[in-house]
């Protein structure tokens, strides 16, 4: 299973945003609810380290519960 970092270098390379599950842990039943695509940023370093919002504003990594690479174009 790839890791977030793994997810996040592949969705910058392919210039497409990441389907993020964001904050509290959903329910097993429907662990895609509230789903949200997050654009993959470099930071300072020039490395993609950064996960950008609708908004332009970051998610911190630590509050991502799910993420995946969009299955069809981004």
């Amino acid at each position: 299973m790839p890791t977030l970092p793994d997810l996040m270098k592949q969705a910058y390379a392919r210039g497409v945003a990441l389907e993020v599950v964001v904050g509290t842990a959903p329910a097993w039943t429907d662990p895609w609810t509230g789903m949200q695509r997050a654009r993959v940023v470099a930071g300072s370093s020039g490395y993609p380290s950064i996960l950008v919002d609708d908004r332009g504003s970051e998610i911190p990594r630590e509050e991502i519960q799910w993420a995946r690479l969009p299955e069809g174009p981004g």
